[in-house]
This record gives structure tokens, C-alpha cells and sequence, in this order.
């Protein structure tokens, strides 16, 4: 099958187009096909259609370095009945037909040379078939045999703009400018990835104690006699003194207020631009009407009442107080570094209580490559893991995770 060729493209402005609008996205709008015309290298002749193959002058069949050209002037655009006449898709633009033997240019679809009767294996474009002899061709009636073809499939018909292409962009993550950073991001990631894996790897391994601190802390409290404030007066409390004082605001709509000036209204439309010619090696040029997008704006001078608010105090009473309330003054705190913990020693005066208390126990376990890793029992099991004791721990890389007696 012969491939479809571009001979040629050229771009003209029509006049009576001028400002044509249509939608927004509108780029290109097919107006219709013409006949292209091509000149005899032979006898010189210019001007000739581009459905004849053989040049009305001297009779010499078109060769292949006789290009087709657009048509000069103003040209009708060719029907649908026209095109099939002339073995022409206008969507696919199957180009001529070329014989191997002789180089003559055929029309689209010719199964035999006209100039020297040679058979075409290859057959570009044809619409019928016959079904007695199996001769296809364009006609309706077999030029072999003169039976009636039939119909191979609905090909001719008002040519439709082509389907959009999709632009064959690199996708941006082949390109070198986004490769280099996405390749460092993918490979921090992988790293971070595979750290936060290796990290939460539980081992089990055999350990020594080496190390214990512990800390148990008593909080010491005093009953005083406190200056408070608040917005309201609780029982059993001593007033000092009170007070109206703004506690937040209410906003409140005071009137209106006319406010003028100009408003900008936008839209996108596309522009008729100019015209696109492509004209083809099958004979026939498309024409298509290209537009551009344009934002067109307005301005339009308008007032409108804008309410004026204004923010309203809310008052309430703050009231400052004396009361009597329980107060942390200070902690008794013990420490060590051995297995013998205690709770410290407290003193307290008659207006003084005990108030919460906290521990927190750490034994050190060190492996036999010297690596310490710290773990946190409750202080009531401290007594079980006296210095230099071996265990059998499980851990991650940052401290063990659970500790079993050694054998």
C-alpha cells in the first residue's frame, strides 16, 4: 500500500474571516478538500488536475518528480462524489499509485498500468470488490469482467478533521532536566526506606549488665493562702476585689456604606488566525481554519451597598480572690547505681503533705562487640538484674526491646 505524503503547506489569511470566533479550545476547523494541479516537465504544460496521470498536451504519463501544487486562485472545494471519482480518502491520503515497471503516477487504487500494463501487486486504495472475478477498483460496475462490485467499506465520504494527536511529548521524567533530582529524591527515599527497616530488625543476642540508675522523686506540697483571678467567684474563697472588664467583643451592623468603582469581567475565546493548506501526492489539498485563544476582558462601572460593621465590648465582673489551695514548693529526690533502691527520706512541717510520686529505673546491657543498649523495667522488677548479669535480649539498633534469663 503506498503511504500517505505531504507534498507542500502553506498558510493564507482570508479576508472574510477576519475575527471569526469560535469556542475556547477551538484550534483547527476543517473547511473542506480542493483539486491540486501539477506541471508537465515534458511539454511544459501548468495547470493540470491533479486526477489526471497523464498530461492532456503530450500525452506522457506523470512521473514521480512532478510534484503536485495548490491550486492558483480561488478553487471549489470537491464533494464527496468527486473524491470517490478520484479514488481519494480525504482522512487518509493514500498517495498515488507508482508502478515499479515504467515510474508512471497512477490514480489511487490502479491495479494495472495505464502507460505499460503492468500488474500492481499493491493496491493503495480501493472502495469495491467484485465478487465474480475478485478484481477490485472504485467503479461500481467490474472494468474486468463488468460484473456489479461490491461496497468493500464506507471510505468516501465528507472529509471530518482529522482525530487530535496526542502530542508525542518526553514524559517529563525521561527528560535530563527532572532525571537527575527525581533520580537523587528515589534514591534518598530507598535509603531512608531501607535504614528505617534495618532499624526496627529485632535481634536476639547475649548481653552483660553493665550499667543501672534509677530516680524516685516526691513531690513536696504546702497549704497557702494564694491570690487568684477569674470570671467567676468560686465557694469557700476570700473576695479581695472586683471589676468590670471587657471579656471579648459582639460584632454589630451600624448601616451601610455605597461603595463604587470598576468591576473586570474575563472570558477565553478562540480567533480565527489564518489558514493551513497541506496538499498531498494523491491530487487534492485539505484546507483547515486555524484559530488561537484570546482572553478578552470588559470593565463595567458599578456600585453596590457594603454593610460597616463595628465591634461591641462585652463586659463582665473579674473577680480577684484569696483562697486556700494545696502548692508544690519542692521534690525530695533519690538516686543510685545499684540494684538497692529506696524511695527518699521526707521531712515535712505541719502545714506540709506528700504529693505524687515518680520512678524511672535503667539497666545498660553491653554485647560482646561492646555495644551498650539501654532498657527501662518497672522499678519493682530492678532487683533481678544485679551488675555483670548475662541475659538474652531482643533489640532494635536504638535499645532492647525484651530480656530473657540466659540459658
Amino acid at each position: 500500500m503506498v503511504k500517505k505524503r505531504i507534498v507542500s503547506q502553506s498558510t493564507y489569511v482570508d479576508p472574510s474571516k477576519a475575527g471569526q470566533k469560535k469556542a475556547a479550545g477551538t484550534r483547527k476547523v476543517y473547511r473542506g478538500t480542493l483539486e491540486a494541479q501539477w506541471e508537465c516537465n515534458a511539454c511544459g504544460r501548468t495547470g493540470i488536475p491533479g486526477r489526471l496521470k497523464r498530461c492532456p498536451g503530450c500525452g506522457r504519463p506523470k512521473t514521480a518528480g512532478e510534484e503536485y501544487e495548490a491550486p492558483a486562485g480561488k478553487a471549489a472545494y470537491l464533494s464527496a462524489e468527486e473524491l470517490k471519482e478520484m479514488g481519494v480518502d480525504p482522512t487518509l491520503h493514500l498517495s498515488d499509485e507508482e508502478c515499479d515497471f515504467c515510474g508512471s503516477k497512477l490514480k489511487p487504487g490502479t491495479q494495472r498500468c495505464l502507460s505499460c500494463g503492468a500488474a500492481l501487486g499493491d493496491v493503495g486504495y480501493t472502495t469495491h470488490t467484485c465478487p465474480a472475478c475478485g478484481r477490485e477498483s472504485n467503479a461500481e460496475q467490474c472494468p474486468a469482467c463488468g460484473a456489479p462490485t461490491e461496497e468493500k467499506l464506507v471510505a468516501h465520504r465528507y472529509a471530518e478533521p482529522p482525530p487530535k494527536q496526542e502530542s508525542k511529548r518526553t514524559p517529563f521524567w525521561r527528560q535530563r532536566q527532572f532525571f537527575i533530582p527525581a533520580f537523587i529524591i528515589f534514591t534518598l527515599t530507598c535509603l531512608c526506606a531501607c535504614f528505617a527497616i534495618f532499624s526496627n530488625i529485632r535481634r536476639m543476642e547475649t548481653a552483660t549488665v553493665t550499667d543501672i540508675a534509677w530516680e524516685r522523686t516526691i513531690a513536696i506540697e504546702e497549704h497557702q493562702y494564694v491570690e487568684r483571678g477569674d470570671w467567676s467567684l468560686p465557694a469557700n474563697t476570700d473576695l479581695v476585689s472586683q471589676e468590670e472588664r471587657i471579656s471579648g467583643y459582639n460584632q454589630v451592623q451600624i448601616g451601610n456604606e455605597e461603595r463604587c468603582g470598576y468591576e473586570e469581567s474575563c472570558t477565553t475565546i478562540s480567533v480565527y488566525s489564518h489558514t493551513e493548506r497541506t496538499c498531498y501526492d494523491d491530487g487534492t489539498c485539505d484546507d483547515h481554519d486555524v484559530y488561537r485563544d484570546e482572553r478578552q476582558c470588559t470593565s463595567k462601572y458599578v456600585c453596590n451597598q457594603v454593610p460597616i460593621y463595628e465591634n461591641v465590648p462585652i463586659y463582665r465582673t473579674w473577680y480577684v480572690y484569696n483562697a486556700w489551695e494545696w502548692v508544690t514548693i519542692r521534690s525530695a529526690v533519690a538516686r543510685g547505681s545499684t540494684i538497692d533502691i529506696y524511695w527518699p527520706e521526707v521531712r515535712l512541717e505541719d502545714n506540709q503533705r506528700e504529693g505524687k510520686r515518680s520512678e524511672r529505673c535503667t539497666v545498660t546491657f553491653t554485647n560482646t562487640k561492646g555495644n551498650a543498649y539501654p532498657y527501662r523495667p518497672p522499678c519493682a522488677e530492678l532487683r533481678q538484674y544485679p551488675l555483670r548479669s548475662r541475659w538474652n535480649i531482643k533489640r532494635n539498633t536504638n535499645e532492647v526491646l525484651e530480656v530473657q534469663p540466659e540459658g
